[in-house]
């Protein structure tokens, strides 16, 4: 039986460069003898990426997310594809699963599709108050696909319609799909390139440029937090459970949205953070959280990320209520480990950090 072939993308982000680089370091026989394809931009990176890991991965070259003829060409070679870039392009996650579905055509086996979006695609809108609720999804009970589905028919968000378009794409072309909608992510990557998240530094960032931090509206939006470690190793799990032949255990499709969460914040708490850790390494001279309106806050905390800022995506993504219980993934077998304790010296490390 020949061994199932792995693709990663985003191999040099936050995200895929930390599972890289667990999935390369780990000893189980089925990822120790495994040889991992990762779709990549640039002679240089691939050269970098060579010159640390060897023989154990296999670079794989393409000009951008828009290249969607090589990304299928390159997706139509392997079993497994992780996903794990930008998740506001529906053609280039779309494109993975087209790739899948050739390969499945033929080979007649079984391809899996693990994709990487958010929870701020279930994020109300409790600033602008064009949705406001008060709810804590569980993806072991809730359709969560449905939900989905009815709220980007309303207020349509690209990184929820790249998540739809994968999982439809998915049921169309028969190609098991998984989504892992994550939370804020901390801590500070395992990758060789990027080793920063975004939210954390978003709001590091606006507070030591502008001498003080901020929050929008009143801050008192939950969210969810997991450390960026203990998500590189769900992701592992799940390759792990496909590669040893349990599939079956895991949900596809449209029951196939588990969330990663380990750990509860509000934005005001994590503003605080950030201020306490920021005027203790004496770079603000205070510690006191600024409120502001949405538009000063897509100004301030948005603008290095989307030119000019992004109301949508301050009040979804920084300002909002989002909770989830991550019930699946611990049943599959997923023991996160860093907790609070992690989540609070992560504003010291960002601080430390930052320009």
């Amino acid at each position: 039986m020949s061994t199932p072939q792995i693709l990663l993308t985003g191999a040099t982000g936050y995200i895929g460069g930390s599972i890289l680089a667990l999935l390369l370091a780990s000893n189980e026989p089925l990822l120790k003898s495994a040889t991992i394809t990762c779709l990549v931009r640039g002679e240089n990176r691939v050269a970098e990426l060579k010159a640390a890991y060897g023989d154990r991965i296999k670079p794989e070259l393409y000009k951008d997310l828009d290249d969607i003829e090589r990304t299928i060409e390159v997706a139509s070679q392997h079993d497994i594809v992780i996903n794990t870039t930008l998740g506001y392009h529906p053609q280039s996650a779309a494109a993975l699963v087209h790739g899948l579905a050739k390969r499945k055509e033929e080979t007649g086996k079984e391809v899996y599709l693990i994709h990487t979006s958010g929870t701020s695609n279930l994020a109300d809108r409790p600033v602008t108050k064009t949705l406001v609720e008060d709810r804590v999804f569980d993806d072991a009970k809730d359709d969560i696909y449905s939900y989905e589905k009815e709220r980007n028919a309303a207020d349509p968000y690209g990184q929820r319609t790249s998540e739809l378009g994968v999982i439809d794409a998915g049921i169309a072309t028969a190609v098991k799909t998984l989504v892992i909608m994550s939370p804020t992510i901390y801590g500070i990557g395992t990758g060789m390139f990027n080793t920063k998240s975004i939210q954390v530094p978003m709001y590091v960032k606006a507070a030591l440029e502008h001498g003080q931090a901020a929050v929008v509206g009143s801050g008192e939006g939950v969210w969810d937090n997991v450390h960026v470690e203990d998500l590189a190793e769900l992701y592992k799990l799940i390759t792990l459970m496909i590669l040893e032949g349990n599939a079956a255990q895991i949900p596809f499709g449209t029951k196939g949205i588990i969330f990663s969460g380990n750990g509860r914040h509000s934005w005001l708490e994590l503003a605080q953070g950030v201020a306490d850790a920021a005027y203790d390494a004496g770079r603000i001279k205070t510690k006191e959280v600024k409120s502001v309106d949405i538009e000063e806050g897509a100004r301030l905390l948005t603008q290095w990320f989307v030119p000019g800022g992004d109301q949508q995506l301050v009040e979804l993504g920084l300002s909002s209520n989002s909770r989830t219980e991550s019930n699946v993934a611990r049943r599959l077998g997923w023991r996160p480990s860093r907790g609070k304790e992690a989540w609070e010296r992560g504003f010291t490390e960002e601080v430390g950090r930052a320009d």
